[in-house]
């Protein structure tokens, strides 16, 4: 769906219910709304705005993807196979202007990776759902808008000139540079 709608639909789940958003064969994402914020969270966070992304596969409990397992998921990707990779990011940014991932679907089917934790297109529903988040529970952040807080480092990533373990310290840590939070030129390669 696109990225409005889903931000309706999220927004319009009660606290205490779950909703499947994405299902594609066995694997299915999911979004619950918990009825207590957690420990780690500052209890002056609005419970209305909590949400929270789960991941249901076949062999494994259900369990909280985070945008950690998308990013080094991208990176896998990149380094099995750029010219697919690139396709991928792509999307992604299509994806960050508000189109429905599902679009991209059968084009996604089609890119295959050596190294991968999941597939294509999982990445990209996932990673809707977490620009979704930070939209939803994060609008007075310092990025804006604050969606653009994941797509920076995806773009990092797809720029390929910082190394991954450097990058995932600093994305839960630092919102990404200000020159990546912005929509890349087609042709423009990023420069320090």
């Amino acid at each position: 769906m696109d990225f409005e709608k889903l931000k309706n639909l999220i927004s319009g789940i009660k606290i205490g219910e779950t909703n499947t958003i994405y299902k594609f064969g066995d694997i299915e994402l999911y979004v619950h709304r918990p009825e207590k914020v957690g420990r780690s969270v500052k209890q002056t966070y609005d419970l209305k705005k909590n949400f929270q992304i789960f991941m249901k596969k076949p062999g494994h409990n259900d369990f909280k993807p985070n945008h950690l397992r998308i990013l080094i998921n991208l990176h896998l990707k990149k380094e099995s196979d750029k010219k697919s990779a690139e396709k991928l990011f792509d999307i992604l940014e299509k994806v960050y202007d508000g189109e429905d991932p599902l679009k991209f679907e059968k084009e996604l089917s089609n890119l295959n990776f050596r190294m991968s934790l999941d597939s294509a297109l999982v990445d990209v529903c996932c990673a809707q759902l977490f620009m979704a988040e930070q939209e939803i529970a994060y609008p007075g952040g310092k990025v804006k808008p604050p969606r653009a807080y994941i797509m920076g480092y995806i773009r990092i990533i797809r720029e390929g000139e910082h190394e991954i373990d450097k990058l995932l310290w600093n994305s839960i840590r630092h919102p990404p540079a200000v020159k990546y939070r912005s929509k890349l030129d087609q042709n423009q390669k990023l420069r320090q």
